[in-house]
This record gives C-alpha cells, structure tokens and sequence, in this order.
C-alpha cells in the first residue's frame, strides 16, 4: 500500500464527501484513506451540534476493536471525555479546536511536551496505551459537523506538525460529507420531527382536525394532562381561549403561544383564529422546542430574565465578554454582572459549570438515548 500525497488524500476525501454514506461508513472509509497519508492506530469519530459545539454522538469503535478500551471501562473513558471537555479545564477541547483558523490540536504540542499536565491524558490515554493524541474539528461556512481523535501508541510515536497541517486540509471536505450524511440519514427516516403539526378545535374545545405531525405531540401532552376527563390536552383549550380573547380585541395579558414541558422534551403551541374574530374555531400550530429555544427554556426554569437567558445561551455557544458586548450592545461590566445573577440561580461558578449544566441536562440524556441527528445537525427531542 503506497503513501499518499495530500493532494491526492484531499482529493480522494472530496469524492467520497460526494457520496452521501451513512455516518458510521463515512467515518471508516476516511479512517482508511486519512492512514495512506497519516498513521494512525485507533480513531474515535465524534457528532457535534453546529449550533452549540456540543458533543451529540461518539463511534469509538476502533478503540474497542483495537483493545484499546472495553465495554467494562467505556463507561469511565467516556466521563474522563466529558470532564474534560465540560467541566475542568483542558487542554484541546473540541469546541475550542472548532474555533481555530486551523482547527486541528496536538496534545503534545499544546501541553509544550508535557502531556501530564492534561487530566484527560491521567485518567484516559496514558493508562489505555494510547498516549498521542491529535484532535481536529470538520469546519465548512463557519459551522463545525462533527470531530475525531487520532490515537497513536508509544510505539508509533507523535503526532508532527506536518501531519496536523494534513488533517486540517481534510475539514472543509469532511465537514461537506457529514454535512450530506446528516441531511440523507434524517431523510431516510422520514424524519419530521421539527416538522410542525396542526390541530384545529371546534367552538367547544373539540377536536375537528389533526395533522399527522401532531399525533405524537398531542400523546406527549397527554401524559402531562392524565387527569383532564376529555381527550384534548389541557395546554389546548387554554391557549384557545386566549387566541378567542385576542380575536375579540378583549385585553388579556398573555399571548396566544406556550411552551409546555412534556417528559419527552419542551413542546411549542401557537393559536389562531383562522376565521376571525366572529369564529371560535382555534387553530393550533405544534412542535417540539428548536435546540435553542429548548436550553432557553431549561435556563428559565432556574428563573432567568429574558437578557440573562440570551448572555448564557450565547456563552454556551462559545462567546467572549468582548464577543458577547458587541453582539448584545452592552459594556463588559454589564455582561458580568450579568454572568454574577447567572452563576446565582444555577448554582454554577464559571462559564465551564454552565456550560456543563446545559450539556449533562439536554444533551447527555439524548446521547445515552441513541437519539438520532435532524436535518441541521442536532439531536432530535425524544419521541422524533
């Protein structure tokens, strides 16, 4: 088997970007092509969530195919990951990798050869016998679709900078195919689970039509509603009527859309009258939360104001005090004052701890769930 140049790899890796291959097959057909160029002696291909850089799935299956980890101690080489990437600082954190003009890491080169000084390196390479690692973020427009970890062993030694320079030619393209296999596979599925549904009630509440969309939501309501003597959810009649009211021109102090939390994840509901103020036909638009109005509303829960919610949603995703300042028009003093009342009410300390509190309450369930990616590249809400 011959070397590679990287022109070629790139050029191989293109073509198969083209493809449209399931996400697992996608991984190992590069594995193969990325070793013609780059040794490499286990890879582990991680999901991220475009919007949040959020870890949404991980395919270690190398790892344990190689003997590097097994069943038994997955479960401790996982948290050893996720601590390290949420909860304590790190070196070469995925989100962070994302954000770089080349986003590619070297643990070597990043800890200045001095690899113990990573708690991931401690708990997780060095023990497993993995003890080189090379990080690198899949980056198209600006939106990062996924992440890998090389692995290398003592005997094959580290990763070179050389090398780094290769991957980080691979992102674009392998961002484009995962961007593709995510697209395909939610279509493969038929998956409209951000598709809203519609279901239209009668002047008494009933039930006079139900787009297939709804069914399941409804069945989520439902379960919040068990008492309620009639089919129809209590959210429904509620919010019909408000939108009555509102059509009437009769003053009410909310506004005809909820979001209701259900044990299948947050629910949106937005009501019309669709024939005017002289009809008591409702209509109501249904859907599961988007990924960021569902941690939104995660962050309400904690009794956030609506600023607070926005300062942290956008230090989820990775902003600066100087980044978050000029987004929101506000002085670095206020966004700190805001992050003093954040860190308050959810009982976190740092920007870290909130970032791991959104991560271990939203996404970790759906992870451990083997929830399956929408179109745009998050995790679906339970019951898609």
């Amino acid at each position: 088997m011959g070397v590679w140049d990287v022109d070629r790899l790139v050029a191989e890796v293109r073509r198969l970007s083209l493809r449209g291959m399931r996400r697992e097959e996608f991984h190992q057909e590069l594995a193969a092509r990325i070793r013609r160029a780059v040794p490499i002696d286990a890879t582990c291909w991680h999901g991220l969530d475009p919007r949040t850089l959020m870890l949404t799935s991980a395919n270690p299956v190398e790892l344990l195919a190689g003997g590097f980890m097994t069943l038994e101690n997955q479960p401790a080489a996982a948290w050893s990951v996720l601590a390290s990437e949420y909860e304590r600082d790190d070196h070469n954190t995925f989100a962070s990798i994302a954000r770089r003009r080349a986003p590619v890491g070297i643990l070597g080169e990043s800890t200045r050869g001095r690899p113990e000084r990573s708690a991931r390196y401690r708990e997780f390479l060095a023990p497993h016998g993995t003890p080189f690692e090379l990080r690198a973020a899949f980056v198209s427009r600006g939106r990062a679709w996924g992440c890998v970890v090389f692995h290398r062993t003592a005997a094959t030694g580290d990763f070179t900078h050389r090398e780094a320079g290769v991957v980080a030619r691979l992102s674009r393209p392998i961002a484009e195919g995962l961007r593709a296999s995510i697209r395909l596979d939610a279509a493969r599925r038929c998956d409209n689970d951000a598709a809203p549904g519609l279901v239209l009630l009668g002047r008494r509440d009933e039930v006079e039509l139900v787009t297939p969309p709804a069914r399941a939501l409804l069945d989520d309501l439902a379960g919040e509603s068990s008492s309620r003597p009639h089919k129809v959810p209590l959210p429904l009649p509620s919010l019909a009527a408000v939108a009555r009211h509102h059509a009437r021109g009769i003053p009410d102090r909310a506004a005809p859309s909820m979001d209701v939390p259900t044990r299948a994840g947050w629910v949106s509901l937005h009501a019309s009258v669709p024939d005017g103020a002289g009809s008591d036909r409702v209509a109501i638009v249904i859907q599961r939360a988007a990924p960021e109005a569902a941690i939104a509303l995660e962050l309400e829960a904690y009794g956030l104001t609506d600023r607070e919610r926005e300062v942290a949603g956008l230090a989820v995703r990775g902003f600066s005090t100087v980044a978050l300042a000029e987004q929101l028009h506000l002085s670095p003093w206020t966004i700190q004052d805001h992050f003093k009342s954040i860190f308050e009410k959810t009982g976190t300390r740092s920007r870290r701890q909130l970032r791991a509190l959104v991560f271990f309450e939203e996404y970790l369930p759906a992870i451990n769930a083997r929830r399956p990616l929408d179109a745009k590249g998050s995790l679906t809400r339970a019951g898609g």
